[in-house]
């Protein structure tokens, strides 16, 4: 992988503006950049509606829409909080191939304190640690014992002692630079350049031209985003165009939704629908209306600030 590849594409996930919850993101070590997109974290807001990123109080939306989780290529390292036990558990998620909306936590579901620390892997980074293929994970959240032995006692210890979302991320910039990578070159540089082809044409090159132009058979291709990325080349690249015409309703590209499907390579205005909602779970029309309040801030290219709370 390489971290160039990162300005290609940009996922957009749906957080949503629960009261007494936060969610803050931030950029990993440099020598990690290459593999990791982000870490973020998510969770329940102390009685005092502080930010327990920066320590600081903020005004926060009173509007209520759900936070979706959106299919993005990417995977997670979860680690989650439980306070009421003073616990925390550790699951790994492959890539989700449906989207599905997260309903809201009542106050006895979420108790004050409770989060969700994650590590997103970029689409392929995940597989140079654990060196297992990805498609085992798709569409499943398993123990991370499961999958990701290495060390594992040695990040817990250290986990158990933080107690800020600026302390996990320097905890996990020290697990992770020091681990191996586990790929040759040779397919490091194959799913570099195809990704790379993929985020250029914006998902709309056919798996048949991608395999054409790296020289490799179109099995192989199948085979090796099997194991990098857990989907097939085909439903990468449509996972890549929705997300391109996210970002354009994102940006209020808006007024001609069928402009917007030539655009983006869609036969017309009815199968532009068609795939939106296989991703978003719902029309490009209720994005439009939903897109100002609830994009990760690392994503979020508005000129009005996000709702969700900064590291």
């Amino acid at each position: 992988m390489d971290h160039s590849l990162h300005p290609l594409f940009k996922p957009i996930q749906i957080n949503g503006t629960y009261p007494n919850s936060y969610y803050v993101e931030k950029i990993p070590a440099a020598g990690l950049m290459a593999y990791v997109a982000c870490y973020w974290e998510s969770g329940s807001l102390p009685n005092t509606h502080g930010d327990v990123a920066s320590g600081e109080g903020r005004e926060r939306s009173v509007m209520t829409v759900p936070s979706r989780v959106l299919p993005d290529g990417c995977t997670d390292m979860l680690i989650t909080y439980d306070p009421v036990c003073s616990v925390h558990s550790y699951a790994y998620c492959g890539n989700y191939t449906q989207p599905f909306a997260v309903p809201e936590s009542s106050d006895d579901d979420a108790p004050p304190g409770d989060y969700t620390f994650g590590v997103r892997f970029f689409p392929g980074g995940a597989h140079v640690f654990h060196g297992m293929p990805l498609e085992w994970f798709t569409d499943k959240r398993i123990a991370l014992q499961e999958c990701w032995p290495e060390k594992l006692n040695e990040l817990q210890a250290r986990m158990a002692e933080t107690n800020r979302f600026a302390e996990r991320v320097e905890v996990m910039n020290a697990y992770l630079s020091p681990l191996s990578v586990q790929a040759s070159t040779y397919e490091n540089d194959l799913m570099k350049n195809v990704l790379h082809r993929i985020f250029k044409d914006g998902g709309r090159m056919s798996v048949q031209e991608l395999a054409m132009r790296e020289v490799v058979s179109e099995r192989q291709l199948h085979r090796k985003f099997s194991e990098w990325i857990g989907i097939s080349p085909k439903r990468f690249s449509e996972v890549v165009r929705f997300h391109r015409v996210l970002d354009s309703i994102h940006q209020g590209h808006t007024t001609d939704w069928a402009m917007l499907a030539q655009n983006h390579g869609f036969f017309d205005q009815a199968h532009l629908i068609r795939q939106f909602r296989k991703f978003y779970g719902e029309t490009p029309l209720t994005a439009a209306r939903e897109h100002g309040r609830m994009l990760s801030d690392l994503y979020n290219r508005s000129v009005a600030p996000s709702v969700i709370l900064k590291s």
